[in-house]
């Protein structure tokens, strides 16, 4: 065998083993990625089952409402904006707040992970679009009153960058099953009434 031969297949050689190195790099670096995106979506999913984030978003749900309908609150609203101070406000009134505050504000944080792509918009998407779409219909009104009151349009812009995506991810994904997959059978056993249904 000459030398040039034995230096072509040495170098063939070392191509090889680089390319291989590099190959399994890749792969490692995909393994960390869908480490990193399962312990976000965790880390997410403790998040929003935390008591306080679970009682926020019921307490909301159930008042803001008809809490918008009351000019008392809806001047709460705008003092709080503006960061002056509201006399004779009631338990109800700061405690509701501090529920819409803290529902908007991990969503906004949440918007930040997404549009960084620290976590996957897909995966966060199918889990999280029609919560979000829900807080982000009962918050709009009171966020368009304290932007004007407070003259600051950012409010919450990230929140409203995740509203659109779930909106637009829910338009586009009517079903989150997988299309092409059988099924189960699920029948309700306590068929409900006219009135029930509507």
């Amino acid at each position: 065998m000459s030398l040039e031969l034995v230096n072509a297949l040495a170098s063939l050689l070392t191509v090889i083993i680089v390319a291989a190195t590099a190959i399994a790099a890749l792969v490692q670096l995909r393994h960390l990625r869908a480490g990193n995106q399962i312990n976000a979506m965790l880390s997410i999913g403790e998040k929003m089952s935390s008591q306080a984030f679970t009682d926020a978003g019921l307490l909301v749900r159930q008042k803001v409402e008809a809490a918008q309908d009351d000019p008392r609150f809806r001047d709460y609203i705008i003092a709080f904006a503006r960061g002056q101070a509201v006399s004779d406000v009631g338990v109800g009134f700061e405690q509701l707040v501090n529920s819409i505050n803290l529902v908007g504000n991990s969503f906004e944080e949440l918007a930040i992970l997404v549009k960084g792509g620290i976590v996957d918009k897909g995966l966060f998407l199918d889990r999280y679009a029609l919560v979000i779409v829900g807080h982000w219909k009962r918050s709009v009104k009171l966020l368009a009153l304290a932007r004007e009151a407070s003259g600051q349009v950012a409010i919450w812009e990230n929140f409203e960058y995740l509203a659109m995506l779930s909106e637009d991810w829910l338009k586009h994904n009517p079903s989150l099953y997988p299309s092409g997959v059988r099924r189960m059978s699920v029948r309700n056993p306590w068929p409900l009434t006219a009135s029930a249904a509507s």
